[in-house]
């Protein structure tokens, strides 16, 4: 009950937010060949979809995973923080998340606190820690990325990133990248396509995949 009600208050604050002139939204539609997470195959063929509203130093927002291969579960995150500058080159976010599988049955959904720390340097390096309540496990990522650009309306953006888990009678470690071309659509929209590799110790899949995505905000 708990965990629906944080969905349904999720929904009504980003709705309620539409009345607001200084809100900014972005939207999403992807497809990925597979969904890994954290080192783990969780489903192969899949839609992916998002919408978050921010305000001020505020976000609320909600990612799908929806498999088109049966046999998977589908996968909604709802999620909400603040983000700001700690001080010159330096940014945080604080905030959690509801991981909620519907066709799962109950027990099966998670909530997770995180805060991430990024530094405006070359490769934008990173690291984010994360909280499970429920699973017990806490996530220590590290992560980075640069951006190249092509031309006036295309990037090359590259990826990498080292994760470690540890929970509640188990852990492991993952790690992996991405490369995508991004093309402008305009001032607010964007499409990317490329592809991504992820690996890990202890059980989790070597899997390389590609995907692509068309976004746009306003």
């Amino acid at each position: 009950m708990k965990k629906l009600l944080v969905i349904a208050a999720t929904l009504a604050a980003i709705s309620s937010l539409k009345a607001q002139e200084d809100v900014d939204f972005s939207v999403s539609l992807g497809y990925e060949s597979s969904y890994v997470f954290r080192g783990f195959k969780l489903a192969d063929e899949s839609m992916t979809a998002s919408v978050e509203a921010a305000f001020g130093d505020a976000y609320l927002g909600m990612w799908t995973n929806q498999p088109i291969v049966k046999g998977f579960d589908n996968e909604f995150d709802f999620y909400g923080g603040m983000a700001f500058d700690l001080a010159e080159g330096l940014s945080a976010a604080f905030g959690g998340t509801l991981y909620y599988y519907p066709e799962s049955g109950s027990g099966s959904d998670t909530f997770e606190l995180f805060a991430d720390f990024a530094f405006d340097t070359e490769l934008s390096p990173g690291v984010a820690f994360y909280y499970d309540l429920d699973l017990e496990a806490l996530t220590i990522e590290g992560y980075i990325g640069h951006s190249f650009e092509m031309d006036e309306k295309s990037s090359f953006d590259v990826a990498a990133f080292y994760g470690w888990v540890d929970g509640d009678g188990f852990d492991y470690s993952y790690y992996g990248a991405s490369a995508d071309i991004v093309y402008s659509l305009g001032d607010t929209a964007s499409a990317s396509i490329g592809v991504r590799y992820s690996n890990g110790s202890d059980g989790p899949d070597d899997e390389t995949w590609f995907g692509g995505s068309i976004s746009t905000g306003w």
